[in-house]
């Protein structure tokens, strides 16, 4: 798969303070790479490092065959970023605002106006076309930032914290038109700390802390670090069973609540079967046995806590 996105031992130090330490990642045409980490753990540096917003302390980024560090020119005409604070001028009107970048962006007439036209309509901004930016909601500028970003149809986009302030309904439209850019072979950078929508768009992502900690996809990573996948409830024979379960290679660990077990166990749609017939072999009666649903927030929390008793 084409690699569009070359990440090789990124540094980056403000001061004594060092944000990124070797940071190494290679993402593919066409996907949708996530960003992870908890505040101040270098997501927002290493966005605006690959946007050409700041210079790294040391390493370097290939974006579509073009080093950052000799070609940031061109690298600019190639991207569209779109932060959490949107940057649109208040005394301008929507429709200047946007006829401003696009000029930038030396997008001719008529097609300027009439990609102005196309994105208005598909944020449905049209009818404030004509309204100072002042007056829009936040949301409303949320819109006009993203706009901004796509006018000149970018191969690759940067989104950090993309979402904020837009309601729920402009969230599950732009959750739709990234999945369309990304089947058409755009590169999506998504950072978020809404780990829903990771789990729900991303095709690959990392977890950074300063360094690359994890870089995964959401179905794996749930797999890892999941506390316990499977809950299994018995009517008696709960230390008996105990000892079952400490001796099948395929759990992993287990604890005791009551007359239920929850257990991590080890590929659960065979794994069960396994169990159950060990239960059952030793006539002790099981009421119930499920897998269970196991969130990317709790994966996640689950992995952070290990990192920082590794501290």
């Amino acid at each position: 798969m084409e690699t569009v996105i070359q990440i090789e031992n990124l540094c980056k130090s403000f001061g004594d303070n060092h944000v990124l330490n070797n940071i190494s990642l290679s993402i593919p045409k066409g996907s949708v790479f996530g960003l992870l980490g908890p505040n101040g753990a270098g997501k927002t540096t290493t966005m605006r490092i690959m946007s050409c917003l700041i210079e790294p302390t040391s390493g370097e980024i290939t974006i579509l065959g073009k080093k950052i560090s000799t070609n940031k020119d061109d690298i600019r005409r190639l991207i569209g970023c779109v932060t959490e604070s949107p940057g649109i001028y208040d005394k301008l009107s929507v429709w200047d605002n946007l006829d401003f970048i696009a000029a930038c962006h030396d997008i001719p007439e008529p097609k300027r106006s009439a990609r102005i036209e196309e994105l208005l309509r598909q944020f449905d901004l049209w009818e404030k076309r004509d309204a100072h930016a002042s007056s829009l909601s936040k949301g409303m500028k949320q819109k006009v930032s993203i706009i901004s970003a796509l006018l000149h149809d970018p191969d690759v986009l940067f989104f950090d914290e993309v979402t904020a302030n837009l309601d729920p309904v402009s969230i599950r439209k732009l959750k739709d038109m990234i999945r369309n850019w990304a089947a058409n072979g755009k590169t999506i950078i998504f950072c978020s700390h809404v780990l829903s929508e990771i789990d729900e768009l991303c095709n690959e992502f990392a977890i950074i802390r300063k360094h690359v900690i994890s870089l995964t996809t959401p179905q794996q990573f749930r797999e890892e670090w999941s506390v316990y996948n499977v809950e299994l409830e018995l009517a008696s024979h709960h230390d008996q069973a105990e000892r079952i379960l400490a001796q099948m290679p395929e759990v992993l660990s287990h604890q005791r609540v009551d007359n239920r077990f929850q257990i991590k166990i080890d590929n659960p749609d065979t794994s069960n079967q396994l169990l159950l017939k060990q239960l059952v072999s030793a006539d002790i009666p099981v009421t119930y046995i499920e897998k269970l649903s196991v969130s990317l927030e709790d994966s996640y929390l689950s992995l952070l806590q290990k990192v920082q008793e590794g501290k």
